[in-house]
């Protein structure tokens, strides 16, 4: 079998791919949140191979995010600032992200794992005809040996995402650049400011052509923000399906169990002032629970297809703890499980594991918290 068998750049043509860029979002002249948490990623990357940061941006008056993402770590920023793009359309947006990498030839492009990053990366994928790992946890740079054709290809991007059932997989684009991946926010810290700190300053002048405009927007309405701060969170209380049984094996109404999580979370929050959230997880969500309704909805959702959080506790009453929840919280500091199940995969990544039934547990805990120091 021979080499020419398999598409792909050679590695001379590999080697002329520089550089990890990062497309940042900005929202109302500043960037967001999980667009610093990308820098860090990149930043992550771009030190193991030597080289730099690039962040990425199109919208229109960007110079206030410009100047941001240098002190966020960005050691150039490329940017087309135009009245035409003040609003994402995907069409232009793509177009003008494929000309900057063919035009510049990026070692990797990261985006946000969220609403827009999902359309976009991969439309941009598809065009220069490269991979795509969505919804990634972590990135590392590794050596990878491609059995087919013998090849080692040096400082390729690992791609740290859940799999199916308990796993997590890696996923390498060794034979084509850039290496593209989405990654999941809240899974890295931004880099602390640095006011004053400064790089290079690429403007792009894009030219507006007509097929990019087949969909036009009429009118913007923001979406009001939800109450529940799952991210900015200190304590998290997050539940399961564990709540519709005791440990007699008796069903117990799931209203139960989250009144008693409200009545932790009011005294952490009025008597010790910590900010505090009640989180679940995708199957107590899932099940649309009567008893629930309105009241356990998707914004309280924590995992892999819901938020990632990190807080100081995170406490887990009835939850097994698959891959799918884990990913999203496993950063949290202090992380206490109660289930009854001995053999649940939460105790694996537990601090503090009481293997027991929550109906009995929580009303001490409870009860010690309102009377104790």
């Amino acid at each position: 079998m021979s080499q020419g068998q398999f598409s792909g750049l050679s590695l001379e043509e590999l080697s002329q791919y520089k550089d990890v860029w990062v497309y940042v979002v900005v929202d109302d002249g500043k960037l967001t949140k999980p667009s610093l948490e990308l820098i860090a990623a990149g930043r992550k990357i771009a030190d193991k191979i030597q080289q730099r940061v690039v962040a990425v941006m199109i919208g229109y008056q960007l110079d206030n995010a410009v100047k941001e993402a240098f002190e966020y770590g960005a050691d150039a920023v490329l940017y087309a600032d135009e009245p035409w793009l003040k609003s994402y359309i995907c069409l232009p947006y793509t177009r003008i992200l494929v000309e900057m990498v063919k035009q510049y030839k990026p070692y990797a492009f990261l985006f946000i794992a969220d609403e827009l990053g999902r359309d976009l990366s991969p439309r941009v994928a598809y065009r220069l005809k490269t991979g795509l790992a969505t919804d990634n946890i972590d990135l590392e740079v590794e050596d990878y040996f491609f059995g087919p054709t013998r090849t080692t290809y040096k400082n390729t991007l690992a791609q740290i995402r859940p799999d199916f059932a308990t796993r997590i997989a890696k996923i390498y684009t060794p034979r084509h650049r850039p290496q593209i991946a989405s990654i999941r926010p809240g899974n890295f810290n931004p880099l602390p400011r640095q006011p004053g700190r400064r790089g290079e300053a690429i403007r792009f002048t894009p030219t507006p052509a007509d097929e990019d405009f087949i969909i036009q927007i009429i009118e913007e309405e923001k979406v009001p923000k939800s109450p529940i701060d799952l991210e900015n969170a200190q304590v998290v209380i997050s539940l399961g399906l564990g709540i519709l049984r005791d440990g007699e094996g008796r069903p117990r109404s799931p209203r139960e169990g989250y009144e008693l999580a409200e009545k932790l979370a009011t005294i952490l929050r009025e008597k010790y002032g910590l900010r505090v959230e009640i989180g679940a997880t995708r199957a107590l969500i899932y099940a649309e629970l009567k008893e629930l309704e309105g009241i356990v909805t998707k914004d309280r959702q924590v995992g892999q297809t819901g938020k990632t959080v990190a807080p100081e506790i995170y406490i887990a009453l009835g939850i097994s703890g698959a891959v799918q929840h884990r990913v999203g919280m496993i950063r949290s500091k202090n992380i206490v499980a109660v289930n009854l199940d001995p053999k649940a995969p939460i105790f694996e990544i537990a601090h503090y594991a009481v293997k027991d039934d929550l109906y009995k547990i929580l009303p001490k805990i409870i009860e010690y918290l309102s009377g104790g120091e």
